[in-house]
């Protein structure tokens, strides 16, 4: 059984989408009689997956050609038995195709993205979703969004956790070096907020923002207002709404994991606004790391933080203004909310999930030779 995984997200620092694969590849071995061929971009390490996969550089750089030319060219050059993509699958393809579709927003929220994105999401989505043999997707909520939407049965759409490694924990305070992160990013001794995601408009940071300039005004106390993620699209709304608070506001752009991990120990609360989310994975890496969260009651996130949170309205400034200032109370952060974040946390596995994929793999190229068996 050859089995290819097109692996183009890795290394592009794009958020969720490549922290979901990196730890599924890192947590997945072929089972007996499997072997494992994982597309990369040209000049993307990919050392640390070497002693389970073959590594194959693609040799187009443009999305279109890579997805829709090469693909099935490697599919059929390797003799694959199958091929497991992202988003989008080839029109044409000499072996069956899974593909994982974390979410459908642009379903639901045409104008937070440009239009030619819309337009290939459009196109393109519905038909890998239509055409795949199985789909997997990253919860509940995202699963019945998209059986919903195409007319999937929902037995062929698997749902495959995304979950937190196990550098997000809680740091002692000499793997912290608080001083030193508060010098690097420019925090200073204030208390601060943190919030992660890249900047673009679904994580709804204008109105943090606003949330947070109204209620930074009411407080005796210095708070901060740390944003973590790299600019994605359509983000100049963002940079404007907090070009009066300088001084209050940090955007970081991309940090590096140890990086992220000591500022979500550092931070006095996390919150998250984003009113879409196929599943959602800093709220969770939050409460790995001890931290209280805040949440969004929309789609998946209540799905993620369960009872280990606060919730609010993302579409009401003054619900995340109240949900902020509840968390910056000195006795909000519990012993007992501390062990609900634990548990929490500890339900999603990486593991699990990689484990799904490959067994589902199992599944469809068996069903195939079944197929040709009858024929």
């Amino acid at each position: 059984m050859r089995v290819g995984i097109d692996g183009h997200m890795l290394g592009d620092r794009s958020g969720g989408n490549e922290s979901y694969y990196t730890n599924i590849l890192n947590n997945m071995y072929p089972v007996k009689d499997m072997e494992l061929f994982l597309f990369v971009k040209k000049g993307v390490s990919a050392a640390a997956f070497a002693d389970r996969f073959t590594i194959i550089e693609f040799e187009e750089t443009g999305a279109f050609k890579r997805n829709f030319i090469e693909l099935p060219k490697l599919c059929k050059k390797y003799k694959l038995d199958l091929l497991h993509t992202q988003y989008f699958i080839p029109f044409r393809c000499p072996c069956p195709i899974v593909c994982t579709i974390h979410d459908i927003c642009f379903e639901h929220y045409k104008d937070i993205f440009t239009k030619k994105e819309y337009i290939r999401q459009k196109l393109l989505i519905p038909y890998a979703a239509k055409h795949s043999q199985k789909i997997f997707t990253v919860s509940e909520n995202a699963k019945k969004d998209i059986a919903d939407h195409y007319g999937v049965e929902e037995d062929n759409i698997i749902v495959t956790y995304n979950a937190v490694n196990n550098d997000f924990c809680v740091l002692t305070p000499e793997e912290l070096e608080e001083d030193k992160l508060r010098v690097q990013f420019g925090i200073g001794d204030s208390r601060y907020i943190l919030s992660v995601g890249n900047l673009q408009p679904r994580k709804n940071l204008p109105r943090l923002i606003r949330a947070f300039s109204k209620m930074e005004k009411e407080m005796d106390e210095n708070i901060k207002l740390v944003i973590v993620g790299k600019k994605a699209w359509m983000f100049d709304g963002i940079l404007k709404e907090a070009c009066n608070q300088t001084d209050k506001i940090i955007f970081t752009d991309y940090v590096t994991n140890k990086d992220l991990v000591r500022l979500y120990n550092a931070a006095a609360c996390f919150v998250y606004p984003s009113f879409f989310e196929g599943f959602g994975i800093p709220p969770l890496e939050a409460m790995a790391c001890g931290t209280p969260v805040a949440v969004s009651n929309k789609t998946s996130l209540p799905e993620v933080v369960g009872n280990a949170g606060s919730y609010f309205d993302p579409f009401e400034e003054d619900e995340i203004m109240e949900a902020m200032r509840k968390m910056l109370r000195k006795d909000y952060c519990s012993a007992d909310l501390k062990e609900k974040m634990k548990k929490q946390a500890e339900r999603f596995s990486w593991k699990e999930s990689s484990r799904l994929i490959v067994n589902t793999y199992m599944d469809v190229v068996e069903k195939k030779d079944e197929d040709v068996q009858l024929c």
